[in-house]
């Protein structure tokens, strides 16, 4: 069934129909403003509103004729533009009298408002019924046939959900940078009509020029109907037809987020079951994940990371919320099957590999692969780290669950021992991995048996032996090189090791000393994460 919209009603269709001729004046305007559309006019002293959008015009007698002055010009947002100096237009002395002129432009209004409104119902009804009919992407084509516009539906993210091209637009989906779109809230009250704004498609050939139309509720944005036509050239009752049409259109989009939501929290308890080893069998996580497109017969490397100085405030977490999804799509550009979810305010990424590589290579192919997402967090998170533990690399995604408990022990310490570094593998951690799996109480007697009496020295003077010593053995025994990372002469560091050597009565160079001194020293930093 062919279906098209009235013409709407212009200040043109007004003078043509009751024969109003338009008199030159050195103040008429240069524009053509005769297919301005009509929101209200005002005859006399009475309003006339209609329910469409366009411009606001006073028409009332003067001298020998009548005087037309447009208040407010079309306008693609919420309302018409106020005029400070309003557009006059002076007209002849029509044949009635102004009481039956005014009578004939209200009864011809109401009658053109009404075949309108009528035309506008049979159009709503149409599309109500493909959505009835459960044809939820048909809205898009039959939008098309109504509006004569090539026409797509995105959602909050630019994903194409429902397109209809063939005329400017290629006829089937392809794939496209969206323009860009700028920052747009919601008012708290309901505007009269669906916002719009300007844009353009990157064709082969030529740009397309493009009406972007964002489609939201009281969460905000929820997607956007993109037609190609000039923002300007968008007609008043196809602006009209199209405010009703978001109803339907939001709904949709509505329907679609809980449809997606849906799906995410089934792809969360999946990977919830995957990282904590709650499968039986390695065909089962393989089987599981074809169902998203992910391949488990892959080896992954498994990154946990968090931002530095993360607060639980609703705004922080909505960030962080905004940064996973944005380079979710990134960096699934760029390593199609990656994986990245939110677990406790931290971000878990699996990145597939095609062949396992060595150990030695994991840390510079995971610093590869998240460059993008470190892009993205420094537009977020501006001037704060992301840091990442990584855990080791495994030939099967039974072993996923180790690599992620990995991964969070190299974040955690890393970010203790290396508070600058942005990423720490658990390959590098050495005996601190050994060391954080046993009792803390255990761990601190071993300590105060073998460091007692030079931290009883400490607290009773300022040499600070504990730092110097653990930065001695952390530099490798060189003292030049320790005593510029302490800020001291390499004569003064020498003599805080003898005197260390002395409080402990043992030769702290002696390979057994060392080794046991060492590890208490090192238990005295991971004493940092017990709290």
């Amino acid at each position: 069934m062919h279906f098209n919209l009235p013409q709407g009603i212009t200040l043109e269709h007004l003078i043509i129909t009751f024969n109003l001729r338009v008199i030159t004046t050195p103040d008429t305007p240069a524009q053509d403003i005769s297919e301005f559309a009509i929101h209200s006019l005002r005859l006399g002293e009475e309003d006339h509103v209609l329910p469409f959008p366009g411009c606001e015009a006073h028409l009332f007698p003067v001298n020998n004729g009548l005087l037309l002055q447009i208040i407010a010009l079309p306008s693609q947002a919420s309302g018409p533009i106020v005029q400070q100096h309003p557009i006059q237009i002076h007209l002849a002395q029509p044949e009635s009298t102004w009481n039956d002129l005014c009578s004939n432009v209200e009864s011809w209004l109401e009658r053109q408002q009404g075949r309108i409104l009528a035309a506008c119902e049979e159009g709503f009804q149409m599309l109500t019924q493909n959505l009835s009919n459960q044809h939820s992407h048909s809205i898009v084509d039959k939008l098309k046939s109504i509006l004569g516009y090539d026409i797509f539906l995105l959602d909050n993210q630019l994903d194409v959900l429902a397109w209809a091209g063939g005329e400017y637009l290629p006829e089937k989906q392809i794939s496209f940078i969206p323009p860009k779109i700028p920052t747009y809230t919601p008012a708290t009250s309901p505007a009269r009509f669906v916002n719009s704004f300007a844009g353009s498609w990157k064709g082969s050939n030529k740009d397309i020029p493009l009406t972007w139309f964002p489609l939201s509720s009281q969460q905000g944005i929820l997607g956007y109907l993109g037609l190609s036509v000039l923002r300007e050239k968008f007609g008043s009752v196809e602006h009209y037809f199209l405010t009703k049409a978001a109803t339907l259109l939001t709904f949709e989009l509505l329907k679609n987020q809980g449809i997606n939501e849906n799906e995410r929290q089934h792809h969360r308890d999946f990977l919830f079951d995957l990282l904590y080893n709650n499968f039986d069998s390695l065909e089962v996580i393989s089987s599981r994940g074809k169902l998203w497109g992910w391949d488990f017969n892959k080896p992954h490397l498994v990154a946990v990371g968090e931002i530095q100085d993360f607060t639980l405030l609703p705004a922080e977490r909505q960030r962080l919320s905004n940064l996973i999804t944005k380079t979710s799509r990134t960096i699934h550009n760029f390593n199609p099957g990656a994986i990245c979810l939110e677990r406790n305010n931290q971000v878990v990424f699996l990145f597939p590999l095609e062949e396992m590589i060595a150990q030695s290579l994991t840390t510079s192919f995971a610093e590869q692969l998240l460059q993008p997402f470190w892009k993205v967090a420094d537009t977020i998170f501006s001037g704060r780290k992301f840091f990442f533990g990584l855990g080791n690399l495994y030939s099967t995604a039974r072993e996923i669950h180790r690599s992620f408990q990995e991964a969070r022990s190299a974040l955690e310490i890393g970010r203790l021992l290396h508070p600058d570094k942005l990423l720490t593998s658990f390959s590098e951690l050495g005996i601190m991995r050994l060391l954080q799996r046993l009792e803390h109480q255990e761990l601190e007697d071993f300590r105060l048996e073998t460091l007692k009496p030079l931290l009883d020295f400490d607290h009773d003077g300022n040499l600070e032996l504990e730092q110097t010593l653990l930065t001695y053995y952390l530099c490798n025994g060189d003292h030049n090189l320790a005593a510029q990372k302490l800020y001291l002469h390499p004569n003064t560091l020498r003599y805080r090791i003898r005197k260390a050597s002395e409080v402990l009565d043992r030769d702290v160079s002696h390979i057994n000393n060392q080794l046991n001194l060492f590890i208490a020293l090192q238990i005295g930093r991971l004493k940092g994460l017990w709290s």
